[in-house]
């Protein structure tokens, strides 16, 4: 377990959650196990804790760290995005989200990371659909430039494309050679570079944004009255697409602007933000845990 690391804003997400007797909940990004071994400890022998997630691998080391809770975990191996079909509507005292790449993750060998020579498969579930490699031998230069502006917002995305298309693609170390190239002049910057390339790439074999929106929706119609809804991102796509969904539920009506009278019945709206600007990590906790340095709390309550 010495690869599963430190969860990001442990305290201020057990906080959010408002964990209370009589409900259960759910951990939508099991990863190596810390958040959800923190719920479980507050936990009464009739609740229950729902962990999702869809690498195998993950859930079975989490297993080994979750074992002393016994029948209070359910495990679910699926990607999140099926909380709906796997849990009813309205059962729920809070869900959690860890969004991104897990620590365990990027200390496998399946080209999560720059750091390295293995292969480029950045499968969450490694036992099937496309990896990385097959993404980009199909994916166009033009898609390809697209996904690395939209997803990391990098500078010169058409060139790298153009030079990911044009050379060898089937180890990390291929990818990061030709970051190396794209940027000669931005050495001080590669890791970076290197890293946001990764990100983007992995976003879409995974398909992460439709992902999280789907089950950010699903959440929400989990939720009983009060639950709590606390979501970590760590970059503007994750977090746009989060704000995108919930801003829907947070509408009273769903009229159009220029409309003299509400049709709609006024009823629509279903979440309220419960902190009014993310919480972000402490200075103590940014000295101890390099991977929360970008990470963001958004917290809502159903009404």
């Amino acid at each position: 377990m010495n690869n599963y690391h430190t969860p990001v804003l442990l305290n201020e997400c057990i906080e959010s959650l408002h964990i209370r007797p009589g409900y259960d909940y759910a951990d939508c990004t099991l990863g190596g196990g810390g958040h959800s071994e923190k719920i479980s400890e507050l936990l009464g022998e009739a609740q229950k804790l729902h962990c999702f997630d869809r690498d195998a691998e993950a859930i079975n080391a989490a297993k080994s760290r979750l074992a002393k809770f016994g029948s209070k975990i359910v495990y679910h191996c699926k990607a999140f995005s099926n909380l709906k079909t796997e849990l009813a509507a309205e059962t729920l005292g809070g869900v959690l989200y860890d969004l991104g790449v897990s620590s365990h993750q990027l200390d496998t060998n399946r080209g999560f990371s720059f750091a390295g020579n293995d292969p480029l498969d950045m499968r969450m579930d490694a036992s099937g659909g496309e990896n990385a490699q097959d993404y980009l031998k199909k994916v166009s230069e033009k898609e390809l430039a697209k996904a690395l502006k939209e997803n990391s917002d990098l500078e010169m995305a058409g060139r790298l494309a153009r030079r990911i298309k044009e050379g060898k693609k089937n180890t990390a170390a291929d990818l990061s050679s030709a970051v190396e190239e794209v940027y000669a002049n931005r050495k001080n910057d590669w890791n970076s570079l290197k890293a946001r390339v990764f990100q983007a790439i992995r976003m879409e074999v995974n398909s992460e944004i439709a992902e999280i929106k789907k089950s950010v929706e699903a959440a929400v119609h989990c939720l009983k009255a009060s639950g709590r809804l606390c979501i970590i991102t760590y970059h503007s796509k994750e977090a746009r697409a989060v704000k995108d969904v919930l801003a829907f539920f947070e509408k009273k009506c769903l009229c159009n602007a220029n409309m003299p009278f509400c049709a709609c019945g006024g009823n629509n709206r279903k979440i309220k933000k419960v902190n009014k600007k993310p919480i972000v990590p402490s200075a103590e906790e940014l000295r101890k845990n390099s991977r929360s340095r970008s990470a963001t709390l958004r917290v809502y309550e159903r009404i």
